[in-house]
């Protein structure tokens, strides 16, 4: 038709594969069909988006359980990447008034940052979804590996530690900067709350226009700036879910 019509045909077409529910195919009559405003109304959006983008590879047939997509979310969302940024914005109002403390680097965050950047662009211009989010979220896992390791809770007891302890909490809140701008595509409006929640708005602009090739430049966000605590980004799950 599109020949007929005197239209260029498309030069390649994606295609999604099959989606399966507990492993079985949809049917109205065995009642296995799901609509996803069943999903979307418990998990939310940006954790549905999440889910299918980081669950299941694009092109491929997949399988959605209510059992997988909790265990996901409440590990992966709630725990390491909501908690995190939950616990950078209350350390940072009780330790430092809420102000962002002096610009500071790690270079083992600084690398991990780079080579995460590099590795997600790569797969996303492949159309690996799953494979930029698995290197997105292996940094986030990194990035609470540091807070576990400096424990600045442990620091914040000693004024003597008072630098070191401000380094942690700024770095810290640089890597959830990048992480933001990383998860942007697949959550915005979780992205955008913590965003303004780090007080990048103001300096940056919007994160819709930060570019993939400036997220690894370490040191954007600005000392001083006000970081305020925001509702919890991915609340806990009803246990009847």
């Amino acid at each position: 038709m599109l020949m007929a019509a005197g239209v260029d045909i498309p030069k390649k077409v994606f295609a999604h594969g099959w989606l399966l529910v507990a492993g079985e195919k949809m049917s109205k009559s065995k009642l296995t069909g799901i609509a996803p405003s069943d999903i979307t109304s418990h998990f939310g959006v940006d954790a549905f988006r999440y889910y299918f983008l980081r669950a299941i590879p694009f092109g491929s047939d997949g399988s959605f359980s209510w059992e997988d997509m909790s265990a996901r979310y409440t590990s992966e969302l709630a725990n390491d990447f909501g908690n995190l940024a939950s616990r950078l914005a209350a350390m940072i109002e009780k330790y430092c008034e809420g102000v962002l403390p002096a610009v500071s680097s790690d270079e083992s965050l600084k690398s991990a940052l780079a080579a995460t950047v590099e590795k997600a662009d790569a797969a996303m211009c492949a159309l690996d979804f799953q494979g930029g989010i698995n290197s997105i979220m292996d940094f986030c896992k990194k990035v609470n590996g540091y807070v576990t390791e400096k424990e600045p809770w442990i620091l914040a007891k000693d004024p003597a530690n008072k630098k070191e302890l401000e380094e942690v909490l700024y770095n810290t809140a640089e890597s959830l900067r990048a992480l933001a701008v990383l998860l942007h595509p697949v959550m915005p409006a979780t992205c955008e709350i913590l965003w303004e929640s780090l007080g990048a708005q103001e300096k940056l602009g919007s994160i819709a226009k930060q570019k993939i090739s400036d997220v690894a430049t370490w040191g954007q966000l600005s000392a001083g700036a006000r970081v305020t605590k925001t509702p919890v980004l991915f609340p806990r799950l009803e246990t009847n879910a």
